[in-house]
């Protein structure tokens, strides 16, 4: 096993992640060796994100959020964070929600920012005007809210350098949508699941509570490739639009009429 003690915020277990997959010498008198460090997986660097927002009828979204960083993940944040003060690490997170958004943002809290063990949480109140477009009696709903307003990984067509991601990573999201009084989910469909082999999964999902008020979407992403060659750039590069692709899935509400009072069904999934 493998640990460095001089490093404040990795987890028990993990290395720092400029340590992994590196050749580490096992001294010993008689017959010392080399080895190679292990990867974390996937799961031990997560950013788990929640959401439970509802939607007025002009196309406003509002509510609570909250984010929890673990591994790896957590390692970077808390290193960004530990010497900002409260009030300036409020600023940080609002500037971050506002660059993508255009939110207002209040209620902001930064949990375990020093803390060797525990995640790092942040957790704030979030408004969005004009977050749905509407258009006559339909709104236009994004419902991954997380990565609404965010571009591209790679928006450049073609690459001469290899590529290199720091760590594997994974994501989980729930969203939670309250849709307005009158409006209901006019035949909405699920985005699409696919996947990379055992390199990466990208598994979204899509509900709607019984009584068709309340829009539940889940997503989970994972990655755990290390070093991409430069000639194996398009293929990352299809993958990665694809996931923007299917993270930018948008819902048509319907408003209801006297003479249509029939509820969507939830899509299955």
């Amino acid at each position: 096993r493998f640990y460095d003690p001089g490093t404040s915020y990795v987890e028990q277990g993990m290395l720092r992640w400029q340590e992994e997959g590196q050749d580490a010498l096992v001294t010993d008198p008689k017959q010392p060796t080399f080895v190679r460090t292990p990867f974390s997986p996937a799961e031990k660097s997560k950013e788990s994100r929640r959401a439970k927002l509802t939607l007025d009828a002009d196309g406003t979204l509002a509510g609570e959020v909250t984010i929890e960083y673990t591994g790896h993940r957590a390692a970077d944040m808390k290193e960004i964070y530990d010497d900002k003060s409260p009030a300036e690490r409020e600023e940080m997170v609002k500037a971050q929600v506002k660059s993508r958004l255009g939110a207002d943002v209040e209620g902001v809290e930064v949990e375990n920012v020093t803390d060797p063990v525990k995640p790092f949480v942040q957790r704030f109140k979030v408004r969005v005007p004009g977050y749905a477009q509407r258009t006559g009696k339909r709104l236009f709903l994004q419902p991954n809210f997380f990565e609404k307003g965010t571009s591209p990984l790679f928006p450049t067509s073609e690459r001469r350098h290899h590529i290199y991601f720091n760590y594997p990573w994974a994501e989980d999201d729930v969203v939670e949508i309250t849709l307005p009084e009158g409006y209901a989910p006019d035949n909405p469909q699920a985005p699409a699941t696919f996947n990379a082999g055992s390199v990466s999964t990208y598994q979204p999902k899509l509900s709607i509570t019984k009584d068709g008020r309340t829009i539940v979407y889940r997503r989970s992403f994972q990655f755990s490739g290390n070093l991409i060659p430069a000639t194996s750039y398009g293929q990352l590069k299809t993958y990665f639009d694809e996931v923007h692709k299917q993270d930018g899935h948008t819902l048509s509400l319907k408003q209801a009429t006297t003479t249509d009072t029939s509820a969507s069904k939830p899509p299955s999934n």
